[in-house]
């Protein structure tokens, strides 16, 4: 079954409030703005978002480009570009795209990859991207590495931010996390409360998420006609071992 999620006006409204102020992302951010500063060519950024790494990049003289499977986001995005630059970006399924170009680099950052929740899903983008690719161009994409106590311990409604989306408009964010085992996946809830208008306003977002061990990330990619070059387990490049939290993949045509 596939993936058809999208992400609705709540959660498109506060992303960049929320996002903005997680350490790790700026991490993450900082990681893969340093490979497309060592990349000469086009890079794609396939799940682009609101653009928390593709504007600095192409700010910095850097030949990008991004799809996103969500409009929303997209809309976000093109309010921070300008006018002549919405060539850059497009709304498209990883899973099945075209551009027309090839890539000397193509990024799936901050958990991208975990949105696709079947086997067919996950060969279907890794293809896709393959063959957009230039030879010797390279994949990079990020998944959490699995911790086995959180997978055995849900969360219920935990405030996972608390600051503003506008100044002097305050926004909480509430996380909550159940896990089927059986299947490997996460269903994230998030709950947000924020001021509007002199009230006190709520929406909801919800949607599913693969998790991946390092050892099924390698049979899949086996799959493909990729070559693994590198597993790291954090964005400072630190090797991939038992403590690691995060899989970061590199990937070459």
């Amino acid at each position: 079954m596939e993936n058809e999620y999208y992400y609705n006006e709540t959660v498109t409204r506060f992303y960049d409030a929320v996002y903005e102020n997680f350490p790790y992302l700026k991490a993450g951010a900082d990681f893969y703005r340093d490979e497309i500063s060592q990349t000469r060519g086009r890079v794609l950024e396939a799940g682009v978002g609101t653009g928390r790494i593709f504007l600095p990049a192409l700010a910095a003289g850097a030949d990008m480009y991004g799809l996103d499977y969500s409009e929303r986001m997209l809309a976000r995005l093109k309010e921070k570009l300008p006018a002549n630059e919405h060539h850059r970006v497009w709304n498209a399924d990883m899973r099945r795209f075209d551009s027309g170009m090839s890539y000397s680099l193509v990024i799936s950052p901050f958990r991208v990859f975990q949105h696709m929740l079947t086997v067919d899903d996950q060969l279907n983008a890794l293809n896709s991207i393959y063959n957009v690719l230039k030879d010797g161009g390279r994949l990079i994409f990020d998944v959490f590495n699995p911790d086995l106590k959180r997978l055995i311990t849900p969360i219920n409604d935990f405030l996972e931010f608390e600051g503003e989306y506008e100044p002097g408009k305050k926004l909480q964010r509430y996380s909550t996390v159940s896990y089927d085992n059986s299947i490997q996946q996460m269903e994230l809830k998030f709950r947000f409360v924020w001021d509007e208008d002199g009230e006190e306003k709520t929406g909801t977002f919800t949607t599913p998420l693969r998790y991946y061990f390092r050892y099924e990330l390698e049979n899949l990619i086996g799959r493909t006609k990729f070559k693994l070059e590198k597993v790291y387990g954090s964005f400072t490049r630190d090797e991939f071992g038992s403590g690691s939290k995060e899989q970061i993949l590199i990937l070459r045509k």
